[in-house]
């Protein structure tokens, strides 16, 4: 299984966009003093975005793992190239 890095999902780039846009959207609203349950509302909001993120991402882990460990890749027998 080949190892690829973060910034090569999709799925990963967009929870970071939306997280950084919720970011963004609360720092303009205590900028402009909003009221505090609205504020209260939004870092709830942002960091349940988060979790199901993560939370997916951990189901669909252990998934494929489960699914890996029932159903081995079979072993390619090594080829030898000794002329002898």
């Amino acid at each position: 299984m080949s190892e690829r890095s973060p910034l090569e999902s999709k799925k990963f780039m967009a929870a970071m966009l939306w997280n950084l846009l919720w970011l963004l959207l609360i720092g303009y609203g205590i900028q402009k003093s909003i009221d505090a349950s609205a504020l209260t509302a939004m870092v709830y909001c942002s960091g349940l975005s988060q979790i199901f993120y993560l939370g997916g991402q951990s189901a669909v882990d252990a998934f494929v793992r489960a699914a890996i460990a029932a159903n081995p890749l079979p072993s390619i027998p090594e080829i030898s190239t000794d002329d002898a």
